[in-house]
C-alpha cells in the first residue's frame, strides 16, 4: 500500500552561537566570522520559508546562550533557549536573528538535538508532518556522545531528516585525506574530532552534512516554488474516430512574473498603532464587552469606481447599466452581454490529432504559451503500451502532430502541435500552442548567405571572416564550458538551475525592506550579479578570439551627412531636372497645385520603408522645433484661446485626416465668437479666424465649403442684429488697417471653386459706405468657458 507524502513541513532550526562560534585576535578583540556566516544562513533559510513555504511551520533553538530556556532544563538541558516555537515563520523572526549577538557560554550539540525532537514531538503528535532538524555549528565545544544509540534510536522512530550546517568544515576529501594521514595519530584537536563525529552522526541517521559555504551558495538562489502536481487535461487524444488513448496532461512550464503586491492603509495602519498605544497605558485591562465595541480595523484597502457621463456628470451610472463597446471604423458599437454570449463561440473538450508533418517544418521560434507534458493515464497499461508505440513511431518518422485542443468545455480551441520526448524511465508528448497569422513578424532582411545569388558582393564574408567567427563560437559554447569530476564537458546553465534574476532580486528588496523599511533599496547581490554576467573563465578563454574577431571585421566611423549633398549627374553647372522635378544649386523644385515649390534636399525627407522615392518628409519639419509645437501635434479640436493655431495644427495632423473636422469646427467658433461678443469684443478674433479659414480652404482644396460658409454668414447677419460684424469683414479697409476684405474663392485661387469673377463681383454690395472699424483688441483674448476650464 503506498503512503502519500505530507505536503507541510514542520522544521527546528538550531543555530550555535556559543563562544566556540567567536574567536579573538592578537590584541583581543572578539572576531565573528563563522557566527556571520551561520547567521546568514540561518537568514536565507527562514526567507525561503517564508517566501515559498506558506504551509510549513518553523521553530528557532539557540545553542551556548547565558540562560536557559526549554521544555526539558529540569532535567539537565542548560545554555539551550527556545526562541521561537513551531509555528509559521514571520518577519519578527528575521528581525529578531537580524540583531543577534554572540552567546556567553557553551552548550551540548546532542542536548539541542534532544530538545528539538521534543519540540517535533510536541507539535506533529497524531499530524501529517514531514519533520526536519538543521543543526548550524563549528563544532569547536565539546558534544557529549554518551547515550547516543538512544538518540539515533529517536530519530529513526519519529522519522526526522537531518541537515548539518558545518561552518569551516573540512571539505570531504580534505577530511578523508587528514583520517588517511594521522590514522595513527591521536593528537587531533578537539574541532576535527567533532567534525568526524557529526559527520558519521549524520550518515547513521540518514542525514546530510554540508559546509557553510556550500549551503549559502544554494540558499542565496530563491528556488523555484515547489507545487502541488494537477492535472490540466484528462481525456482523449483522438487519432481517429477509432483510435483513441487516454492520456493526462500537466503544465510543464510557463513564464514567471513577479508577484503581486498588495495595497495597505497607512491611515489603518496608524489608528491600530495609536489603539495599541492607548491599551498600554491603560492600568485596567478593558471588559469583554469594552472589547467587542472596538472596531475592528484593517488594513486592507477597498477600491470603490464610480461611473458618470460627460454629457449629464450629476447622476451616477449603475454598472449594471453600462454596456461594453468596441470601436469599429470611427464608431463605438455596443455590445452587451447578451450579445457576446450569443455570439461566443463555443467548444466541445476535445485533443484532435489534424494531421503530422516534419519537424523541421516548425521551428522553435513557434512556440507560443506555456508547454505542457501529455502522458499516458495512470494505471492503464494498454494506454501506456499505445502511447509508448506512437511516440516512438514519431520519433522514428522525425514528425510531429497538429492537434486541435480544448482544454475544458466551451473554452478557446487552439491550434498547436505535439513533439515525442523519450527518456530512460519515461516517454511523453509536450504541447505548445501554433501562432498564427497575426502572430508572426515577417521581417525582411537582405541576403547574406554566400549560396544566395541575390546576395550582394558586398556582404559575403571572406574565409578568414568565417573561420573568427567559427573560433568565437566554439571559444563561448557553453556545452564545453565546465567538466564534472572524470573531465568530461557539461552544460553550463542549464534551465533547470538556472533561476530568474529578475525575481532573485526582487525577493531580495522585499527582505532587505522587510527588515529596514526606511532605508534604500539594496544593490544587486553580488552572487546574481556574478550569475547573470558572462562566466570569468568562459571570457578568459575566448579573449584571443573576441581581439581576432574584432581584427577581421573593423569598424569605421561614418563622416556626419550635410545638409545639402553634392549633387549627383555629372551636371557641371549643378542643375539637373526629369519630368517633374527640378533640382538647383542643392534645392529640389516640383511642381504642386501649379506653384513651384523648392525643398532643400536632406536624407532625413526620405522614407524607405518601401524602397519608393513618393513618400518625403518636409526638411523643416523641426525647425523651430519647441514644447508647444510638441503639444499642439496632437490637437483634435479648435478652442477659443487659440484657435488659429489650432486650426493650423489640425490641419497639419499626419498621422489622421482631420481636413473636415477642422473647417467644421472652425465655423462653429467663428459664429461662436460673434454672437457671444459683447458688442465688437470678439469682432477682431473672428475675423483672423475666417481669413485663416480662407487659407485652409484654399489649401486644402475645400473651396465650396468656404464659400457656402461665407453666404451662410451674410443671411445670418446682413441687414440684422450683426449688421455690423457683416459690414466689417466685408468693408474695404485696407487704406486704414491694411487689410482686405473678405470675399468668395474664385477659380482663379482654387481649381476646386466655380465661382467666376462676375459672381465674385455681384456677391458683395458695391454701394460705397463710410465704415469706422472698431478698434482693435488683443486676439487672444479668452471666452469665459475657456477661462472656466483653465481654474477647474
Amino acid at each position: 500500500m503506498s503512503t502519500t507524502i505530507p505536503l507541510k513541513e514542520a522544521v527546528v532550526v538550531i543555530l550555535d552561537i556559543g563562544l566556540g562560534m567567536t574567536s579573538k585576535d592578537s590584541d583581543g578583540t572578539i572576531t565573528s566570522s563563522s557566527i556571520e556566516d551561520a547567521l546568514r544562513s540561518v537568514t536565507l533559510l527562514y526567507q525561503q520559508k517564508l517566501i515559498y513555504g506558506k504551509k510549513d511551520q518553523l521553530g528557532l533553538v539557540l545553542i551556548g546562550t547565558k540562560g536557559t530556556k526549554n521544555n526539558l532544563q529540569d532535567d539537565g538541558y542548560q545554555h539551550i533557549t527556545v526562541v521561537s516555537d513551531i509555528e509559521e515563520p514571520s518577519i519578527e523572526t528575521l528581525k529578531y536573528l537580524e540583531n543577534l549577538s554572540p552567546g556567553e557560554s557553551k552548550g551540548d550539540v546532542i542536548d539541542s538535538l534532544i530538545v528539538a525532537m521534543d519540540m517535533l514531538i510536541r507539535k506533529t503528535e497524531n499530524k501529517k508532518y514531514q519533520k526536519r532538524i538543521f543543526l548550524v555549528t563549528n563544532a569547536r565545544d565539546p558534544i557529549n556522545t554518551e547515550d547516543l544509540s538512544i538518540v539515533r534510536d529517536q530519530f529513526k522512530k519519529i522519522d526526522v531528516k537531518l541537515n548539518i550546517i558545518g561552518v569551516d568544515f573540512l571539505e570531504e576529501r580534505e577530511e578523508n585525506d587528514m583520517e588517511t594521514n594521522n590514522n595513527n595519530n591521536k593528537n587531533k584537536s578537539l574541532k576535527e574530532k567533532n567534525e568526524i563525529f557529526l559527520r558519521e552522526f549524520a550518515e547513521s541517521v540518514d542525514g546530510v552534512l554540508v559546509p557553510v559555504k556550500q549551503a549559502l551558495e544554494m540558499m542565496s538562489f530563491f528556488r523555484s516554488q515547489s507545487v502541488m502536481t494537477r492535472t490540466s487535461f484528462r481525456g482523449a487524444l483522438e487519432i481517429t474516430p477509432e483510435l483513441k488513448i487516454p492520456v493526462w496532461g500537466y503544465l510543464k512550464m510557463k513564464q514567471q512574473s513577479l508577484p503581486t503586491l498588495k495595497k495597505i492603509s497607512s491611515l489603518a495602519q496608524q489608528q491600530i498603532e495609536q489603539q495599541q498605544k492607548q491599551k498600554k497605558n491603560k492600568d485596567d485591562q478593558c471588559d469583554d464587552d469594552e472589547e467587542q465595541a472596538r472596531p475592528n480595523i484593517t488594513l486592507d484597502v477597498n477600491q470603490e469606481i464610480s461611473y458618470y457621463s460627460i454629457t449629464d456628470p450629476d447622476n451616477e451610472i449603475l454598472k449594471p447599466d453600462l454596456l461594453k463597446g468596441y470601436k469599429y471604423g470611427k464608431s463605438l458599437i455596443p455590445f452587451s452581454k447578451i450579445d457576446e454570449d450569443q455570439l461566443k463561440y463555443s467548444a466541445s473538450k476535445c485533443l484532435k490529432v489534424v494531421g503530422f508533418t516534419d519537424r523541421k517544418s516548425i521551428p522553435i521560434y513557434y512556440n507560443m504559451g506555456n508547454t505542457e507534458v501529455f502522458v499516458s493515464q495512470p494505471g492503464d497499461k494498454q494506454s501506456e503500451e499505445a502511447l509508448s508505440s506512437f511516440i516512438h513511431a514519431l520519433i522514428e518518422t522525425d514528425q510531429v502532430m497538429i492537434v486541435r485542443y480544448v482544454k475544458t468545455m466551451n473554452g478557446s480551441p487552439y491550434l498547436g502541435y505535439m513533439i515525442p520526448h523519450v527518456k530512460s524511465d519515461y516517454v511523453c508528448l509536450y504541447y505548445n500552442h501554433l501562432p498564427l497569422a497575426d502572430d508572426i513578424r515577417q521581417y525582411q532582411f537582405p541576403p547574406i548567405s554566400p549560396k544566395n545569388p541575390l546576395t550582394r558582393k558586398s556582404n559575403i564574408p571572406s574565409a578568414e571572416q568565417l573561420e573568427a567567427t567559427q573560433q568565437l563560437i566554439d571559444s563561448m559554447d557553453l556545452m564545453k564550458s565546465e567538466f564534472d569530476e572524470d573531465g568530461d564537458p557539461i552544460q553550463m546553465l542549464k534551465p533547470r538551475y538556472t533561476y530568474n534574476p529578475l525575481l532573485q532580486h526582487f525577493y531580495q528588496c522585499l527582505h532587505h525592506r522587510s527588515l529596514h523599511p526606511n532605508t534604500q533599496i539594496p544593490k544587486l547581490d553580488p552572487v546574481i550579479a556574478e550569475y547573470i554576467n558572462p562566466d570569468q573563465i568562459i571570457m578568459n578563454k575566448s579573449k584571443q578570439s573576441i581581439k581576432n574577431f574584432a581584427d577581421k571585421f573593423p569598424l569605421t566611423k561614418t563622416t556626419a551627412f550635410s545638409k545639402t549633398p553634392a549633387i549627383s549627374g555629372g551636371n557641371t553647372n549643378g542643375t539637373t531636372s526629369n519630368t517633374n522635378n527640378t533640382m538647383i544649386g542643392g534645392v529640389k523644385y516640383r511642381w504642386k497645385d501649379g506653384m513651384l515649390i523648392g525643398e532643400e534636399i536632406n536624407l532625413d525627407s526620405y522614407v524607405t520603408d518601401d524602397g519608393s522615392e513618393a513618400k518625403k518628409r518636409k526638411v523643416n519639419d523641426f525647425s523651430e522645433f519647441s514644447l508647444d509645437k510638441l503639444v499642439s501635434g496632437y490637437v483634435t479640436e479648435v478652442g477659443t484661446i487659440n484657435p488659429v493655431q489650432n486650426f493650423k495644427d489640425m490641419l497639419n495632423r499626419r498621422d489622421m485626416d482631420l481636413v473636415d473636422k477642422a473647417i467644421t469646427l472652425m465655423k462653429e467658433r467663428i459664429l461662436q465668437l460673434v454672437n457671444d461678443s459683447l458688442r465688437d469684443q470678439y469682432y477682431q478674433k473672428a475675423f483672423e479666424c475666417i481669413k485663416e479659414l480662407r487659407v485652409g480652404c484654399i489649401r486644402e482644396s475645400e473651396a465650396e465649403q468656404f464659400n457656402g460658409f461665407l453666404k451662410e454668414m451674410r443671411s445670418l447677419f446682413q441687414s440684422k442684429k450683426r449688421d455690423d460684424f457683416w459690414q466689417y469683414i466685408t468693408a474695404d479697409v485696407s487704406s486704414i488697417l491694411g487689410e482686405k476684405s473678405i470675399n468668395l474663392i474664385t477659380q482663379d485661387e482654387c481649381d476646386s471653386s466655380e465661382v467666376t469673377q462676375e459672381e465674385l463681383d455681384q456677391f458683395l454690395d458695391k454701394r460705397v459706405k463710410q465704415f469706422t472699424p472698431p478698434p482693435i483688441t488683443n486676439i487672444n483674448t479668452d471666452s469665459v468657458d475657456d477661462l472656466f476650464d483653465q481654474i477647474e
